[in-house]
């Protein structure tokens, strides 16, 4: 019997998904408040709009499971190099390959797009992350000690980089 599998579905989010797209961003700043240098309380606050101009601004990719977000990836890029950031992935959803999916999209933007560089940070002490982006070929750059507080600890932070 072969089983029926819901289709993940990738793309580039769009100004009409500011409103899942900030669910989405506060959960994970909610959640995971070590894994991201802004905070749940900065967005929070924030009008819709402000949602809008950064999915206008940045390449911020969406995975949809049965028609909701359950994950992104933003892409910056100022010159030859391009930085990722605000990647999540909902824990119902991790183990699926999502991050994989939504990280070779990524990749293939940035070659298009002409970038040379590929850069993020990731705190050292989230060695799940960790371990995907050494595995998705990004290494290791460069460390800044105790560069993140959150929750009255001060937090290592590790830039990564990637060239494409």
């Amino acid at each position: 019997m072969r089983w029926w599998r819901p289709q993940v579905r990738v793309r580039r989010l769009l100004a009409e998904d500011a409103e899942p797209w900030r669910a989405l961003r506060l959960e994970a700043l909610r959640l995971h408040p070590e894994a991201f240098g802004s905070t749940h309380d900065e967005w929070a606050g924030q009008p819709l709009s402000v949602f809008v101009d950064r999915l206008n601004r940045a390449v911020i990719l969406g995975a949809f499971f049965r028609g909701d977000l359950v994950g992104s990836m933003a892409l910056d890029a100022e010159g030859e190099t391009g930085e990722i950031t605000a990647v999540y992935i909902r824990p119902d959803q991790r183990g699926r390959g999502l991050a994989r999916r939504l990280m070779a999209r990524v990749l293939r933007i940035a070659k298009q797009a002409g970038l040379r560089r590929l850069t993020l940070t990731v705190a050292e002490t989230n060695h799940p992350a960790l371990r995907f982006y050494l595995a998705a070929g990004f290494r290791r750059q460069a460390r800044a000690a105790r560069a993140l507080s959150r929750d009255g600890r001060l937090l290592d932070l590790i830039t990564l980089s990637r060239d494409l």
